[in-house]
């Protein structure tokens, strides 16, 4: 019977992989705009199922130079898988105008589905101005608005524009953000898209998303961010080496930022918590009949694009027979989304009726909206009935106002008690001085044994080596963005395990930091940073050719393994 029991506790222990249930069938181009003559690339793509009878859409005025090429990937996120195909084309612009290409159609059980459509505009290369002014590479921060109210989040992205092949970058200055609740998005899966800028063509990617929310009235100044990219040489180029010993550092100072930042505050409602953003709240009230010795649980759960550490607690208007408790913070927490910052606060009262009647209660929870300009109030009401008790807080009302537990248990009906005789095993000076260190024992045993077999069963080399594989595997299918995806995850995750490090400090200056500390020499050291900065050019380039992505899987295996051996 023990063995069923931790048979099953086993099987239960064991994370699950869940695939994305969602099906998506999306299309993307990697250009705005472009100049007639000049290329880009168009991608179809379906999440989360098999695609048969894929069919493209007319090209019309452009010209198909490649496709399709067909595309596999896997990601797993916390558990939860998503699988995709993509069937891209390299197409010419071959004359000026605003087009729009149709989507593409493929049968998904059975059934036809169609992906969106998209727009691209072609400039003839008389039309668009030359400017001998704009340089090869830049940077710009760039901002939807620089009016803001306190507490309004505003994305700043900062973006490179460049003409020339960039082999890695690195942001040496992050902007100082004084004045601002700053959170950083993550910025791999920004694609690489063709602009033209003065009459030049440009390709330009994302390489940082910051979410920021003013916390101060006024003008605020943002400075600019420093990033030093790495462009090949020309001695490296005759040579046929493309290294970081072959590479010209360049440093490049994005534009700063101005903002004029102002208060929610004027004219406010009595009610107003301090949200400012886009918000939805839900309400809850249980039970609904209760007892003048019951507690009631009222929630307020709260969701938006606004800061809600700074959300006040909304005040309950509770009839007058009704009794507050103050009110607990359940759950507060912010969470990156793909282009914005999400947050959610969980609130929950405790109140009790002290005379008998039925009685509406009325949460509710007004925000400032800056898209309207307006402050917007939700509200809802919950009948409760109240009934006489006997004078007496119930068990469960007590328990929850003195330990403030998570939910509302069911009421109690109160008992007799009557003193019986305890038996020896049970009586207080036997536990205490026999059971009592016996238990406390085999305990502590079985946890050190515990404890020290959960250590050697864990083997970050034989993580990483299951990583190397996925890659492997990702390689074999031609998937090259997820490749440098698992290499670099692989690489760091390893590193994470042996250092003892946690994912918020799996930088590249923090993770050569740690190494050197660690007396790892500096040719290692190298060749880690070595191996992150190519990962990162190829997720920045979009792009590698099969011979750099074989050398890069033999190269993350060594490498690992060196590590493993001095670590």
């Amino acid at each position: 019977m023990p063995s069923r029991l931790l048979w099953i506790y086993l099987l239960i222990s064991i994370p699950v992989t869940v695939w994305g249930q969602q099906v998506r069938f999306t299309t993307s181009i990697d250009a705005k705009q472009v100049i007639v003559g000049s290329t880009f690339s168009i991608e179809f793509k379906v999440e989360n199922s098999d695609a048969n009878n894929f069919s493209p859409p007319n090209f019309g005025p452009f010209k198909v130079i490649s496709g399709p090429s067909q595309s596999y990937q896997s990601t797993y996120i916390n558990g939860i898988g998503t699988r995709s195909v993509g069937f891209s084309y390299t197409l010419q612009a071959t004359r000026a105008g605003k087009f729009t290409i149709s989507g593409a159609s493929v049968k998904i059980k059975g059934k036809e589905m169609k992906s969106n459509s998209v727009n691209i505009e072609v400039l003839r290369e008389q039309d668009v101005v030359q400017s001998e002014r704009t340089p090869q590479i830049f940077i710009r921060a760039e901002i939807d608005s620089n009016q803001v109210y306190i507490g309004q989040q505003l994305m700043i992205r900062y973006k490179i524009y460049t003409q020339v092949n960039i082999e890695n970058y690195n942001i040496l200055t992050e902007s100082n953000y004084a004045g601002c609740f700053a959170q950083a998005l993550d910025t791999y899966k920004e694609p690489v898209v063709k602009e033209v800028i003065n009459g030049r063509e440009y390709s330009t990617k994302v390489l940082r998303k910051v979410a920021v929310f003013p916390q101060q009235g006024g003008k605020i100044e943002i400075d600019p961010m420093v990033v030093q990219v790495g462009i090949p040489s020309r001695s490296s180029v005759r040579r046929g080496l493309l290294s970081s010993f072959g590479l010209e550092r360049k440093n490049i100072n994005s534009n700063g930022l101005s903002l004029i930042v102002q208060s929610a505050y004027d004219d406010a409602p009595e009610d107003f918590t301090g949200a400012v953003g886009n918000f939805t709240a839900g309400f809850s009230v249980r039970p609904n009949q209760a007892t003048t010795d019951d507690a009631i649980s009222v929630i307020i759960r709260i969701q938006g694009n606004g800061d809600v550490k700074t959300i006040r607690n909304p005040e309950l208007n509770l009839p007058r027979e009704f009794e507050i408790f103050e009110p607990k913070t359940k759950e507060e927490k912010m969470i990156n989304a793909t282009d914005s910052v999400r947050g959610e606060k969980i609130i929950e009262y405790l109140i009790i009726g002290h005379q008998p009647g039925t009685y509406q209660i009325k949460p509710s929870f007004t925000y400032f909206d800056p898209q309207k300009g307006i402050y917007q109030t939700i509200v809802d009401s919950f009948p409760v009935s109240i009934q006489q008790g006997t004078g007496v807080l119930s068990t469960t009302a007590d328990n929850t106002l003195r330990q403030e537990t998570e939910g509302i248990q069911p009421i109690e009906q109160s008992t007799k008690l009557h003193r019986v005789r305890k038996p020896l095993y049970l009586r207080p000076w036997y536990l205490t001085g026999y059971v009592v260190p016996i238990l406390a024992f085999l305990f502590l045993s079985w946890r050190t044994k515990n404890q020290k077999e959960k250590v050697e069963e864990f083997d970050p080399h034989a993580v990483a080596k299951d990583r190397l594989q996925t890659a492997r595997e990702h390689m074999l299918q031609g998937a090259s963005r997820a490749f440098y995806e698992e290499i670099a995850l692989s690489l760091k995750q390893f590193i994470a395990f042996k250092l003892n490090l946690q994912a918020s400090e799996l930088s590249r200056q923090r993770i050569t930091e740690s190494l050197l500390a660690n007396k790892v020499e500096t040719a290692l050291e190298m060749e880690v940073r070595q191996l992150i900065e190519k990962c990162d050019l190829a997720l920045y380039a979009g792009y590698s050719d099969p011979s750099k992505i074989e050398s890069t899987y033999q190269e993350a295996v060594q490498l690992i393994t060196k590590l493993n051996e001095v670590l």
